[in-house]
């Protein structure tokens, strides 16, 4: 496993635990911080998906992997209400119950996990690209969890646990489907597929949706700095 992918696993797991920690110790990451990292990740994470992952996958052979990556997620966040928020009002928007919140959360953390292994299964600057999307994206999901958790009565203590185990998910996902990718490489390009089609519906269906009910127009500013960022790479060749 190389170097890069390690430091971008631990940089993963600090940002969601962290993101959950703040939230317990009664600080706010301000709604402004939130809605920059979401529109940020958003027009980031559709970048990467529409310029750099599907166009890797061979679209033509695995784009029932695409529909499945993005109907898969759709049905969990329709049934779980695990998006982040981009405001302070987590616990009134996502009306399940603390374990149902926390297993969809869950598996959307697992799911980033792969991503992330795939992409350095595929190429380190591909990998290093998928991983700044995640961690940006890791801090406001850290922040939501707990915020929900937090509005059901789960104690501090029973919290920190649960942030601790949530955040070493995406780690999980990313060892086990980079090890997996290296040991059948056959694979590489349905994963591709299947993790495209999660980060498309992560930003179209889940991200841009809460940031455009926002009025003001700085947002769209954020969005566009996540679309060029996602694009550099390309422009100059790097992947």
């Amino acid at each position: 496993m190389e170097l890069g992918l390690i430091i971008a696993i631990l940089l993963a797991f600090f940002a969601a635990f962290l993101g959950g920690i703040v939230n317990l110790l009664g600080k706010s990451m301000g709604e402004e911080g939130l809605k920059l990292t979401n529109g940020f990740s958003a027009g980031l994470l559709i970048t990467i998906a529409l310029a750099h992952m599907l166009p890797e996958a061979e679209l033509e052979k695995n784009y029932l992997y695409a529909v499945a990556g993005f109907g898969i997620f759709y049905l969990i966040e329709g049934f779980t209400r695990t998006g982040s928020c981009v405001d302070l009002s987590c616990e009134r928007e996502h009306t399940s119950s603390g374990m149902i919140a926390y297993s969809g959360f869950s598996f959307h953390a697992l799911v980033d996990g792969i991503a992330m292994g795939v992409g350095f299964g595929s190429s380190t600057s591909l990998g290093i690209l998928i991983a700044v999307a995640i961690m940006i994206h890791k801090a406001p999901i850290g922040f939501s969890l707990s915020s929900i958790l937090l509005s059901r009565g789960y104690e501090k203590t029973k919290i920190v646990v649960m942030i601790l185990l949530f955040s070493l998910l995406t780690p999980l996902g990313a060892v086990v489907s980079n090890i997996s990718v290296s040991l059948g490489s056959s694979i590489l390009t349905p994963a591709l597929a299947f993790s495209g089609g999660t980060f498309l519906h992560i930003s179209i269906s889940e991200l841009l949706p809460d940031v455009h009910r926002e009025h003001n127009r700085t947002i769209l500013f954020y969005v566009l700095a996540g679309i060029i960022v996602g694009l550099l790479p390309k422009l100059f060749h790097v992947l």
